[in-house]
């Protein structure tokens, strides 16, 4: 009998999966958040593997003896190790369709939130207070802002779609897409054009070669001072350090953070201290409907590997 183990989930339980694999006869092993020693012996001799957050390196891959597929709950794959998979004959698949309208919706709440200050108006109210909680010129129209979105993928788009209505000036970019080039209303520009003339910037590329550490000193030098930012992408499209240099010269007026390059967030971490920083636990993607999708979508890969049938969304 083939087996499936998963590394680790934060759900509930497994009975999505577990039901999916009885169908097909596949044995389900999994653990909740196993050490590393233990994450090497749970997936040695394993025919598929679904992880969620345990860290797939290359001395984990290179112990792997019978793996068929890497299934990586979720859209970035950041945890496993694609170019070891790869040398193993290992195909890595995500599952990028799943919570595009989550995190668009996510999004446009940190945006809304940083231009009318939904949270520090609610907890004026909640002290007992009354009137503005910040200086007027902090209580924004989106009509008024150019907002900067990198990346154009499929919840880049959905964020767009969301963004149109407010009537904003929207510069996109994307490596992708030919820049310099008007399409709908919409103006795809170079990165540094985005950089100098976006109020507000949002992140929604995968983390690869050219975006990592993409928001650093030379590109916070470029933005306007008191630009807004917003990551729901992947944590360490910011380089931390001078991010919080920004947050302290006021080059950035405010932040909404729902990822972070290192997960979770340590409870004396600096960023922590800023009032002017909103966050989230990688929750974006949340929903019913979302969670469900995934899971289904995950186990449907393994059976389709197991079925010797076509794969889709190979990363590597």
């Amino acid at each position: 009998m083939k087996n499936v183990v998963i590394t680790d989930y934060l759900f509930n339980d497994l009975s999505i999966e577990e039901e999916i694999f009885q169908e097909s006869k596949i044995k389900l092993t999994s653990e909740k958040s196993p050490k590393k020693d233990a994450l090497k012996v749970l997936t040695q001799n394993a025919d598929y593997i679904i992880t969620q957050f345990a860290k797939l390196d290359d001395e984990i891959i290179n112990n792997l003896n019978k793996a068929k597929i890497i299934v990586r709950y979720g859209v970035g794959y950041d945890n496993v190790d694609i170019i070891a998979a790869r040398s193993k004959n290992i195909p890595v698949c995500n599952v990028p369709h799943y919570c595009i309208d989550e995190v668009a919706d996510h999004t446009i709440g940190f945006i809304l939130n940083s231009t009318r200050a939904l949270y520090k108006n609610h907890k004026k109210v909640l002290q007992g207070e009354w009137g503005l909680a910040v200086p007027i010129e902090e209580m924004e129209s989106l009509k008024d802002l150019k907002i900067g979105v990198i990346g154009f993928g499929r919840i880049g788009q959905a964020v767009v779609e969301r963004l149109i209505p407010f009537k904003p000036k929207i510069l996109i970019n994307d490596p992708l897409i030919s820049n310099s080039v008007q399409k709908d209303g919409l103006s795809f520009v170079e990165i540094e054009e985005l950089f100098k003339n976006s109020d507000i910037i949002t992140l929604h590329c995968p983390s690869n070669e050219v975006t990592k550490n993409i928001i650093n000193e030379h590109s916070i030098g470029l933005m306007k001072k008191g630009v807004i930012i917003i990551n729901i992408g992947r944590g360490d499209l910011i380089e931390m350090g001078s991010f919080i240099n920004a947050l302290e010269n006021k080059t950035i007026k405010s932040a909404a953070l729902d990822v972070f390059d290192n997960e979770p967030l340590t409870e004396n971490h600096q960023i922590r201290s800023y009032d002017n920083v909103l966050f989230s636990s990688h929750v974006a993607s949340a929903s019913v409907t979302a969670i469900k999708k995934l899971r289904q979508s995950a186990a449907e890969l393994v059976i389709k590997c197991h079925n010797s049938e076509k794969l889709i969304n190979i990363v590597n």
